[in-house]
């Protein structure tokens, strides 16, 4: 059975009334776009209202908006998403070109359904060059994911976190990935090595595996809705080492879906600021050639930079806990450790501000920052 094609503007009785019948056809739909960002999979709709047909109409709307701010935030640098345009939403349906059905339950007043929307490439890019907005089709390497969670002694690959990550449409995005299960011999105690900065544990660990890039994601729940998130390894840009806690609503499950999600988003965003320039800034008033000052001489300009540091500490007790206070410091992301020895590390992180911020920021934090020969040193105070 062909896709039905979305005329743009079309009724949206008449489109509800074809969805049904879509659903037999969801993976023959899906095959021509398998590979294009254009194309958002998994869709999650569920939606509540007088009665069935209102609830299937107000889920779809609300399902295609999502999906359409998907595409764009695939296209656009994480900078320009304060020009998301606000479209109708007829505008939204002229955008659309197919939309097939996974999976659909209903009631007499919810519908929950799973869905693939397809959009038109060239309108999308015709809207975003009418809002003078910058974007890119720009696709990284394939890399493997691989969804752990520790439990005392015990490597897991079953539950909510993995399964997150399987329901992710990872297929259509700037970064695609395959999702890897553990070999039977992965122990605790590997991964544990891994997400303290061996090295070597991780080279024996990728080569298990069979896959470079590999980035390993490691989840754990707490209480309130806390989640932590860690991802080890190498993605497509390069050594990849973040780690944040996060706090969402809901279910455990639908905490670990939200968690997945972030942390997905955290690779695809490596790759986007690769292909986007970096922005000129005008030399400071007074100043020659707009040199960036240190921590010591004071704040510039608040734009995205990515810091280089040594951190000093007494022993590997000492670097965990410096490492976890880091990742809990306001606007520090995607933390990477370079380097590692007994007494000291080199990180690179992004910071999203002037260094003469980040140096306040990290003293509030119990962190001395400063500027040694010409390197930025980092200890605790």
């Amino acid at each position: 059975m062909a896709c039905w094609r979305l005329g743009h503007g079309g009724l949206r009785a008449a489109r509800i009334a074809l969805f049904s019948a879509l659903a037999f056809s969801a993976l023959s739909c899906g095959a021509h776009a398998a590979d294009t960002l254009y194309v958002v999979a998994k869709v999650s709709v569920d939606a509540t209202d007088k009665d069935a047909v209102a609830a299937k109409a107000k889920g779809m709307k609300a399902a295609e908006l999502d999906a359409l701010n998907v595409v764009l935030k695939r296209l656009m640098p994480v900078s320009a998403y304060a020009q998301l345009p606000d479209l109708s939403q007829q505008g939204v349906e002229e955008l659309i070109s197919s939309v097939s059905i996974r999976s659909e339950q209903n009631s007499a007043t919810r519908y929950i359904a799973s869905l693939d929307v397809s959009f038109n490439s060239e309108a999308v890019k015709q809207l975003l060059d009418s809002q003078n907005i910058p974007y890119s089709e720009a696709r990284a390497e394939a890399i493997s994911i691989l969804p752990l969670v520790l439990d005392g002694g015990a490597v897991k690959s079953e539950g909510a976190w993995p399964q997150a990550w399987e329901d992710l449409d990872r297929a259509h995005s700037v970064t695609p990935a395959t999702i890897l299960k553990p070999r039977p011999d992965l122990t605790a105690e590997t991964v544990k090595s891994v997400l303290g900065g061996d090295a070597q544990a991780f080279a024996l660990m990728q080569a298990d595996y069979s896959y470079a890039p590999l980035v390993i994601a490691v989840g754990e729940a707490g209480e309130g809705g806390k989640f932590v998130t860690r991802l080890v390894g190498a993605d497509s840009v390069g050594p990849i080492n973040y780690g944040h806690t996060d706090s969402f609503n809901g279910s455990a499950k639908e905490v670990a879906r939200q968690a997945a999600a972030v942390a997905f988003g955290i690779v695809e965003n490596r790759w986007k600021v690769t292909q986007t320039p970096a922005p000129t800034e005008a030399p400071a008033a007074g100043s020659e050639g707009g040199a960036e000052q240190t921590p010591k001489t004071g704040a510039v300009a608040d734009v995205p930079r990515n810091v280089q540091a040594m951190v000093q500490f007494t022993g590997l007790k000492d670097w965990q806990e410096i490492r976890a206070r880091l990742m809990q410091v306001a606007g520090i992301q995607a933390l990477e450790v370079n380097a590692l020895s007994a007494r000291a590390a080199s990180i690179t992180f992004d910071y999203a501000g002037s260094l003469g911020k980040l140096q306040a920021d990290l003293s509030q934090s119990g962190f001395a920052f400063d500027e040694k020969d010409g390197t930025f040193v980092l200890r605790s105070k």
